[in-house]
């Protein structure tokens, strides 16, 4: 993230606040007159903070100050034109009681980002996306509540979204008819959103509420600030948010909902007055949104043309009133007068008279299927936790194992589990084994809630999966064979969960979660062969090094890496080297279970890059990678056992340690097909994945 010197400016009319980010150290383009008021104005000052008061408004020199209604909420528009003028490159917006809880490091500010982006029709609700699925935001089509919503993304690299809205623990905002009909009166919400999930990212053609308590905008959407005066207090800044939606969409900009951010400590309202300011949310969204897609403006307008029409024909619809219109071509003035550019016309593009969603910096799009982690739900008159992960885990094993003679202790349920909510479980399928799923649910779901699958062929999965009672991210990746199974961990990275690693293990693979727990989260884990399997130039035994997956491709990865970024390859190349001892060494082993730390994402991302374009086999791609950017001194290896091509991976049951991390490979369903199979994952395994369990 970059840096920004912070600057609250705070307006404060009627308990107002907002907060710039001030680049103070750029060149502003503004006239000299501002340069000299800012050395005097304003009179009231304390540190990072800077009061205006009614009188210090009046002597600004804004056109838009006498427009603007005394007493509003939409007197915080001369804070972000105070902002602007004095430099303001992002300006952060937040009402008295909201507290942001990670100093703003979440947002994007950086041009671009990799991530995923909503690929349904009509309407995201953010809320869904982050794990509250019976929840809407104030502002939400109340008739669209109850809509079958998709679950499709598409993962690529975006341009940054121009507006960012943190999602808001604790009493977030939701409109009078959820309040008055699913809430304690005298008691307060205490909603949770998946704080790990990704950001999703909204496209062209579809719309989401958002408001003015948690939301960013960077440079290119400043202009999007403008709060209209026309309409209610709990209308204005959710019609100014579907109108900038619908402009963003000229400027190939979009509207990105992150991970909760905040805490919101709502202060005292009365519903029912709520719900009579809300009248035009509940009964006027629909025909808004309608309006707004169906919209269109002129080839050739300029984007502040767009601006201004867009505002008159709101107006001529009856969504707000004219005064708005002149308030509208008031703050564009106001912003050419203190430097502020207008962003350049991108016209939207049609296909079947629907919208395009925005192209990404790459030809290749990643389909991705996201469910987050369902959060408990904030429902009216309840005494009675009814969300109980421990419980469903009980009954998914017994009901997979009854037929055999499983006894599992009550006491199970009262103890302590291992659960891992900082780390993102990649589960990767060589080929579409997906009737597996249903025993690694019930092996990983209760101690890993993230959960991403990965393979080939995502209509094949879902049919497979769909009798399911728990849903699951899914990535589509061809691998090859699992020829480059780590592709998987690239693409999972780059949908940036809010995690401390990422845990990749082959679906043939039994892992001990158990004994998970004291291995640290800032360190690569491996498999004990590292040290032993180092090759060079020489000749060896082992197949794939001379295959076109092996030096081949190594090779042509290097010499790309070297001309793409000679700096971080001569850093590799360095503690390579220092590994292997040899000047031209690298590793291979079975990297059927690796765990790299969130801190490399960004080295492991570029590097794999580069090797999956190349085709370097996984076990060079993986052990390669970690020689290059870790010492060996400084890795964890995790103790397990591989069965390899004897014929013993059969008989799996017999070989099978509690004392270790992990298994391979284990086929699962030869295992379940053997005499004892299931007596071993029921009578066996699977007890050991409940807490206080001893066998």
């Amino acid at each position: 993230m970059a840096k920004f010197p912070v600057v609250y400016i705070c307006v404060v009319v009627g308990a107002v606040l907002s907060f710039a980010y001030v680049n103070l150290m750029s060149n502003m383009n503004n006239a000299s007159k501002w340069h000299s008021f800012f050395e005097k104005k304003p009179a009231i000052r304390s540190p990072n903070c800077i009061f205006l008061d009614l009188e210090t408004q009046q002597q600004l020199g804004f056109e838009s100050v006498a427009l603007l209604p005394t007493g509003s909420y939409a007197r915080k528009t001369i804070g972000y034109l105070y902002a602007i003028a004095r430099g303001a490159k992002v300006i952060y917006e937040t009402d008295d009681d909201n507290r942001p809880l990670d100093l703003l490091r979440n947002f994007i500010l950086q041009p671009q980002t990799s991530g995923i982006m909503f690929d349904g029709e009509h309407l995201f609700n953010p809320y869904r996306h982050f794990g509250q699925p019976t929840l809407w935001p104030r502002g939400y089509p109340l008739n669209a509540i109850g809509d079958n919503v998709s679950y499709n993304y598409i993962l690529q690299t975006w341009k940054s979204p121009s507006i960012q809205q943190g999602l808001v623990n604790g009493d977030p905002d939701m409109d009078a008819i959820f309040r008055l009909t699913r809430k304690k009166t005298l008691t307060m919400l205490n909603v949770t959103f998946d704080m790990r999930a990704p950001p999703g990212v909204v496209p062209a053609g579809v719309f989401s509420p958002f408001n003015s308590q948690n939301t960013l905008f960077l440079y290119d959407a400043l202009w999007a600030l403008l709060i209209p005066t026309t309409t209610t207090f709990r209308v204005c800044d959710i019609w100014r948010g579907y109108w900038a939606q619908r402009l963003l969409w000229e400027m190939g900009g979009t509207l990105g909902f992150l991970p909760p951010n905040a805490f919101q400590k709502r202060n005292s309202h009365s519903y029912l007055d709520d719900a009579v300011q809300e009248k035009d949310l509940y009964f006027e969204t629909t025909r808004l949104l309608l309006f707004l897609k169906q919209w269109n403006c002129h080839p050739k307008a300029t984007f502040f043309t767009c601006v201004l029409t867009l505002s008159q024909d709101m107006a001529n619809n009856n969504f707000w009133k004219q005064a708005d219109v002149l308030l509208t071509e008031t703050w564009l003035r106001d912003l050419k007068m203190v430097g502020y550019r207008e962003p350049e016309r991108v016209q939207a593009k049609y296909q079947n008279g629907s919208f395009c969603p925005p192209k990404g910096y790459s030809d290749r799009q990643t389909v991705v299927e996201f469910w987050p982690v369902e959060q408990k739900l904030p429902i009216a008159h309840t005494t009675k936790d009814t969300y109980d992960s421990k419980w469903n885990h009980v009954r998914s094993i017994s009901s997979f194992c009854s037929e055999t003679s499983l006894k599992l202790p009550k006491y199970a349920l009262h103890q302590t589990s291992s659960t891992y909510s900082n780390i993102l479980l990649i589960i990767v399928f060589n080929f579409a084994h997906y009737e597996n799923v249903k025993l690694l649910e019930i092996i990983y779901s209760m101690h890993f809630p993230q959960r991403l699958y990965c393979g080939p062929g995502l209509s094949n999965f879902r049919d497979v999966t769909r009798p399911l009672k728990t849903h699951v991210t899914f990535i589509e990746v061809d691998i090859g064979k699992g020829y480059f199974g780590y592709a998987c961990m690239m693409k999972a990275m780059s949908m940036n969960y809010h995690v401390d690693g990422y845990l990749h293990v082959a679906d043939d693979t039994l892992m001990n979660v158990w004994n998970l727990n004291s291995l640290p989260v800032d360190r690569i884990w491996v498999s004990s062969l590292l040290e032993l399997l180092r090759t060079s130039g020489k000749s060896t035994n082992w197949v794939w090094r001379n295959s076109e997956f092996g030096k081949k491709a190594y090779l042509s990865s290097m010499s790309e890496f070297k001309q793409v970024d000679k700096s971080r390859y001569n850093a590799f190349k360095q503690t390579l080297n220092a590994n292997t001892k040899l000047s031209d060494g690298f590793y291979h082993q079975p990297s059927d279970i690796v765990y790299i730390p969130t801190r490399l994402k960004e080295h492991f991302i570029f590097i794999n890059r580069i090797f999956v374009r190349h085709r370097l086999f996984l076990e060079m791609a993986f052990p390669t990678f970690i020689a290059g950017v870790e010492y060996i001194n400084k890795l964890v290896f995790l103790k397990g056992k591989y069965l390899w091509y004897d014929g013993s991976r059969k008989y799996a049951e017999k070989r099978f340690n509690k004392d270790v991390h992990f298994l391979h490979p284990v086929k699962i369903k030869q295992v379940l097909n053997a005499t004892n199979g299931v007596k071993f994952f029921c009578e066996i395994y699977l007890p050991l994945t409940l807490p206080g369990v001893k066998i």
